[in-house]
């Protein structure tokens, strides 16, 4: 197998390192991996994986905060009309003087730079679930629309 990592991944050690490390842990384990098992093997200062990991405690716990906040801006929704039943999004990612941020949605879809960046991760969140979704010959159709609307951005 050979393994490579995801397009803007940020993991500094090498893919083919880290994917047969996985797959050890993961035979190891009667063909399960779960999280705790690699932090697990990865608490071995000689595992490969153990650079990758925050192990000094008071560091990972604020990291740990961070993700939480990430976590809640990115599950907040708001409801624009109350006479309309499905809520959107709050907030969005974007970049401004290259700084990542959240913005509401909002204020994105008014500044047409912020929109343009809104639109491009949507096509691209698009284009990953067709890519995952590929070998399912009754999307097709869908997946057609996806390369429509990629082509008309």
């Amino acid at each position: 197998m050979i393994y490579q990592w995801k397009s803007g991944a940020r993991i500094g050690i090498d893919a083919q390192i880290a994917g047969e490390e996985l797959e050890r842990i993961r035979i190891r384990n009667n063909g399960r991996l779960e999280s705790e098992m690699v932090i697990e093997a990865a608490r071995d200062e000689q595992n490969p994986l153990h650079s990758e990991f925050q192990w000094n405690d008071a560091a990972a716990a604020n990291a740990y905060r961070i993700e939480q906040a990430r976590y809640l801006i990115r599950s907040i929704e708001a409801v624009v009309d109350h006479n309309e039943s499905k809520p959107i999004r709050a907030f969005v990612s974007v970049v401004r003087d290259e700084d990542r941020s959240y913005t509401s949605v909002s204020h994105a879809m008014a500044d047409p730079e912020l929109r343009r960046q809104v639109l491009l991760g949507a096509l691209r969140e698009l284009e990953a679930w067709r890519d995952r979704y590929a070998e399912l010959v009754e999307l097709a159709n869908v997946f057609v629309a996806i390369d429509e609307a990629r082509a008309a951005k």
